[in-house]
């Protein structure tokens, strides 16, 4: 199973940018999504957000407000989370 890196850190003697973290957070979110072989229409309804929603957190355009999205987005992608739930209306992770 291949591990998501997150990337050069202060610790290893380099500076991150706030821009450099979301580039790297984005690049995080496109992994899991290619994960799935869809495109962005199909993994969105699942986790009920837009698509263009899921398109802006994968290219680093908009981020979460909170960890919600990125939860349901790793367990659709096969990254299930302790005590997670399944929505009764579809099947998807909550």
């Amino acid at each position: 199973m291949d591990h998501l890196g997150y990337g050069d850190t202060p610790e290893d003697g380099g500076t991150v940018s706030a821009e450099d973290d979301i580039e790297q957070f984005a690049a995080l979110l496109r992994r899991l999504k290619n994960r799935t072989d869809r495109s962005y229409g199909s993994p969105a309804r699942r986790l009920h957000m837009n698509t263009s929603t899921l398109h802006r957190y994968c290219t680093g355009e908009a981020v979460p407000q909170d960890y919600a999205p990125v939860e349901r987005l790793a367990a659709f992608c096969g990254r299930p989370r302790r005590n997670a739930s399944i929505c009764t209306a579809c099947g998807c992770p909550r």
